[in-house]
């Protein structure tokens, strides 16, 4: 299961695992995207749910696939650049349900799921070099991201013994659609200004697929990945 997957690195990975062989159900907002997904993909590899992690209503229909899930890839996420004197709450709000309390509902969901089957799992949590870091005009993204490391590493410290890994994946600047909300004039000038090529999002889908096939007995529980030239 793939939260965030009708665009950017949860298509790439929902593309990636289908190609080597895995069952995905791909969760997202837009269903024409997901239907899309669909298309570009072997006839019966993916399932979609379209929704609103948001939605409670739209939780209980996760719940009901919970039990089905061996990878849970907890991908979705928002983002609004703008300098921190000028976000509005509205924007603060949205970032928090969305990157840290919807990740946490849902995770809870598959990992009970995954607890009471007694056969493991693996759950990966996609946050950012942000998690560990702070920038400029980036402000309560980052502080989202704090949150959600923090959550990925009590979800291991707490499933450990239930054989369920969890694997924190923490990209850098990724060339996808997630900033195109961000007009500030600042975050404009910020990104023409960079001095670094993005990674790609089939370069953070690749950093998944090896998590969630490593050995069983390895368990990365941390992977950064950043743009080369970008420190």
């Amino acid at each position: 299961m793939i939260t965030g997957a009708s665009a950017g690195i949860g298509r790439a990975t929902a593309i990636t695992l289908a190609q080597q062989g895995a069952q995905i159900i791909a969760l997202g907002r837009r269903a024409d995207a997901l239907q899309a997904l669909q298309d570009a993909l072997p006839a019966g590899s993916v399932r979609l749910l379209p929704g609103d992690l948001n939605d409670d209503a739209y939780l209980q229909q996760v719940a009901a696939l919970a039990p089905e899930v061996d990878i849970f890839i907890n991908n979705a996420g928002v983002l609004r650049y703008a300098p921190i004197l000028d976000l509005s709450p509205e924007d603060c709000a949205w970032m928090f349900q969305t990157n840290v309390l919807a990740a946490l509902k849902i995770t809870q969901i598959i990992a009970r799921a995954m607890v009471a089957r007694q056969r493991g799992g693996h759950i990966v949590f996609m946050s950012s070099i942000a998690a560990r870091e702070v920038y400029r005009l980036a402000s309560v993204y980052c502080a989202t991201k704090h949150a959600l490391s923090a959550l990925a590493r009590s979800f291991r410290l707490e499933l450990q013994g239930a054989g369920i890994k969890v694997t924190e994946v923490a990209p850098g600047m990724v060339d996808t659609d997630i900033r195109t909300g961000s007009d500030h004039p600042d975050v404009l000038a910020s990104v023409a200004n960079r001095k670094f090529k993005p990674l790609t999002a089939q370069e953070v889908a690749d950093a998944v697929a090896y998590a969630v096939q490593a050995n069983p007995n390895c368990c990365p529980d941390l992977i950064e990945l950043r743009p080369q030239g970008s420190f």
